[in-house]
Formats: C-alpha cells, sequence, structure tokens
C-alpha cells in the first residue's frame, strides 16, 4: 500500500547514503594521508641518520611533531592534521631527487634508493669511478662500512678538494669584482676570440682603481674571462693562505707549476695591449697522498674559457694541450710575493705611480688576508651540497663587504 511518507523516507535513506559515503571517504582520505606520511616520515628519518644524504632540515624533529598528531587525531585536530601531512607530501618529490634513481644496494642487492652522504658529489678521476653508492637502509650501510670505507675517505678527499678549489675560485673573482684595475671600455667575441677593449694608460699615470663595469656585458663567461685575464701570477700569491687553511684536513702536496695553454677555448685579446698568448699559465698540482692521484686547481682559467676549477692532472695537461717545460715548485707563497719580486726590478720602478700603485695592491692583497685569518673556518667544507651553497655564497657576501670597506678607506683605492 502506498503512504505519503514514501518519498520521504526514500529521501532520507538517500541522505543518509550520501552522508556514510561521504563518511568513509573523509575516512579513507585521511588513513591514505597517514599511511602516506609514515611512509615518508620512516625514509626521512632514515635519511637524516648520519652517512645518508638527505635535506638539511630537522626531519627528525618533524616526524616527532607529525607522530604526535597522529596519536592526538581527534574532531578537533583533524585540521591540523591535515594540514600537516599534506605540507609533508607536497615535499615528497623534493625528497625522491635527494634521493638516487633506483639501484643496487652495495650490501644486499636489492633495490635501493639511499645514497652514502661521504661519497656523494665526488668528481670523477677516471671517468665514473665516482659513481655514488646507494643502500636500501641503513642496517645495510653498517654490514657494508668495512667494505666501504676506505674507497668512501677517498671520495671525501676528492670532494673536499673540489669544494677547496670552488671557495678559491670564487674568492679570487670577488676580489677582482671590488678593485678592479682595467679601464675597460668595451667586451666583444668575435672570430672564437674575445676582445677586451681598454683606455691604455701611460707609465706615469696611477691605475685607475674601480668595481669591475657590469654593465658592459651579460655573458657571466665573458665577465670571468675579463676579471682573470693575465691574473693566474696574481691568485697564485692572493690565494696562498687560504689556500693552506682549506687545505688543511686534506692528505696532500701542493706545487706551483707554469704551463703554456695550447688549446684554450676562447683566447682572450687586450686591444691595446701586449700579446699574452705565449706567456705561461701559472696553476696549482695537487697531489693527494693518499692514493698518488694529481689534481689542477686552476682558479684563473677563466680568462681562456675554463669552467672546471679542479681536473685530473694528465687530463688537464691532454685537454688543454699542454707542453710541460719545468718542474713544479713548493707552494709556499705569500699574498704579497709576486709584488716583492717586482720591486727588484728596474723597469717596474721607473715611475712613482708604479710603485704608489703597488703599495695600494699590497695593502688591499693583506686585508684580503686578514679576512681569512678572522672569517675563514675549515668547516665551510663541511655539510650537503645545499648548504655548502649556502655557506659558499655567505662567505662570497662577506668577502664583498669587507673589500669594499677597504676600496672606501683612505687607505684603499677611492681616497
Amino acid at each position: 500500500m502506498y503512504s505519503t511518507r514514501t518519498p520521504t523516507v526514500l529521501a532520507g535513506y538517500l541522505s543518509f547514503a550520501r552522508l556514510a559515503a561521504g563518511a568513509w571517504w573523509v575516512i579513507w582520505a585521511v588513513t591514505s594521508y597517514v599511511c602516506k606520511a609514515q611512509e615518508l616520515l620512516t625514509v626521512c628519518t632514515f635519511m637524516a641518520s648520519a652517512g645518508v644524504v638527505a635535506d638539511e632540515t630537522d626531519w627528525g624533529e618533524r616526524r616527532r611533531r607529525s607522530e604526535g598528531n597522529v596519536e592526538s587525531v581527534g574532531p578537533l585536530s583533524l585540521h591540523i592534521l591535515i594540514t600537516n601531512i599534506k605540507s609533508i607530501l607536497n615535499r615528497s618529490s623534493r625528497i625522491s631527487m635527494e634521493a638516487v634513481n633506483p639501484t643496487t644496494c652495495a650490501s644486499c642487492g636489492m633495490q635501493a634508493t639511499m645514497r652514502c652522504a661521504g661519497c656523494t658529489d665526488a668528481p670523477d678521476y677516471d671517468a665514473g669511478d665516482s659513481t655514488t653508492v646507494v643502500y636500501c637502509d641503513r642496517d645495510c650501510q653498517k654490514k657494508h662500512w668495512t667494505d666501504h670505507k676506505s674507497r668512501c675517505r677517498v671520495m671525501k678527499q676528492r670532494k673536499t678538494l673540489l669544494r677547496a678549489a670552488t671557495i678559491l675560485r670564487s674568492a679570487l673573482l670577488t676580489y677582482r669584482e671590488i678593485l678592479y684595475d682595467i679601464d675597460l671600455t668595451k667586451i666583444e667575441a668575435k672570430d672564437g676570440m674575445l676582445y677586451l677593449y681598454q683606455k691604455q694608460r701611460a707609465v706615469t699615470s696611477r691605475v685607475k682603481w674601480g668595481s669591475f663595469p657590469d654593465h658592459l656585458t651579460s655573458n657571466v663567461q665573458h665577465r670571468e674571462a675579463a676579471l682573470t685575464i693575465n691574473q693566474c701570477t696574481l691568485a697564485t700569491a692572493l690565494l696562498s693562505r687560504l689556500t693552506r687553511k682549506l687545505l688543511t684536513g686534506v692528505h696532500s702536496n701542493a706545487e706551483v707549476l707554469d704551463i703554456p695553454i695550447g688549446k684554450p677555448l676562447l683566447p682572450p685579446k687586450l686591444i691595446p695591449g701586449p700579446d699574452l698568448s705565449n706567456c705561461p699559465h701559472t696553476v696549482i698540482k695537487v697531489s693527494l697522498l693518499s692514493t698518488k692521484e694529481l689534481w689542477v686547481i686552476d682558479t684563473a682559467g677563466c680568462q681562456y674559457g675554463f669552467r672546471e676549477v679542479l681536473v685530473p692532472y694528465n687530463k688537464y695537461i691532454a685537454d688543454k694541450a699542454c707542453q710541460v717545460a719545468g718542474a713544479p715548485t713548493t707552494y709556499n707563497w705569500t699574498e704579497t710575493k709576486d709584488l716583492d719580486y717586482f720591486s727588484t726590478l728596474p723597469v717596474m720602478n721607473n715611475s712613482r705611480a708604479q710603485k704608489l700603485d703597488r703599495e695600494v695592491e699590497r695593502k688591499a692583497r693583506l686585508h684580503f688576508a686578514d679576512f681569512v685569518d678572522r672569517h675563514v673556518n675549515v668547516n665551510i667544507l663541511d655539510g650537503s651540497a645545499s648548504e655548502f651553497s649556502n655557506k659558499l655564497a655567505s662567505l662570497v657576501e662577506r668577502l664583498k663587504i669587507y673589500m669594499v670597506s677597504f676600496a672606501e678607506s683612505r687607505n684603499g683605492t677611492r681616497a
């Protein structure tokens, strides 16, 4: 028998069904979020443990906070829980990027994605010999440590050397950026050459010190070439103290090597100016004593278009078509070694302007040395790739401020 209440009852059932379905969907969504978050938090906690690369975020603290939220789920905390979990899930793609593509665990042979922090970002000496070692978990890493530790220490030495070389080049470029002594008017790349046009000055005129004219080029390679042209001797002297400080923890031997560059990528040319193509180029040859590896640190190679600051010695000689004539000498230079030598040459003392300019540069280099003593700590070489990048950027900014203070002082170049 048909009842007038039937539609109302049916509508009520349908509304209840919708509510039930919606409730189940919410429960499923929250459960999925929680499960996924717990999985991600487990991975992140592992990554944060010693020996496995992780982001600089304190994942252990994040896990404790999230676990506390999971345990206290209720009507009033549901929104907070979902918000926190979504925040974690939104970072999942970056986390997976900081791991490596799935490969074989060095210990158990199973699929693995977590890499050893000590080996990460080390440069190759021979092609492919710095391949990252990966593990599926912390236990496998511990089990494999006896077999892996000798290789890991070699990779750490290489990585430290690369970071030190990177700092050295950045320091040189920063110094030159603030204290530039070429009156440039134009930078032009054509016919496989980089032409640097300058206003030539008389030997009796003072150097026109100033900051680098950034408006002349937006090309980073051309800018760095202009900053470092004919500056390899200055670099060797200026960076001597900083080199010794950064390599304190590296069992190595550093030597000075003069070599002609037979195959520059982009030869520079000052116009007007002397022909520098036959001038030898000065680099630092570093021997890692624990492995017998030989490396070249080339902080001023930018002038030839070279991008790598650290290169295996044999590769450097071959790629640049260098002819090694003289033997390397001990790298025991001071910041003013070249200036001290120039002061003994009659041709460098023909005018009062030459002597005054040399005295300004001597003071500038000693100011740089003071910065190294006061503000550079070897722990700048530690940490993840992102941490090192941040520390390097901070160091460069502080060095700029320090050198600008000299340039603007009454003893500096802009008095």
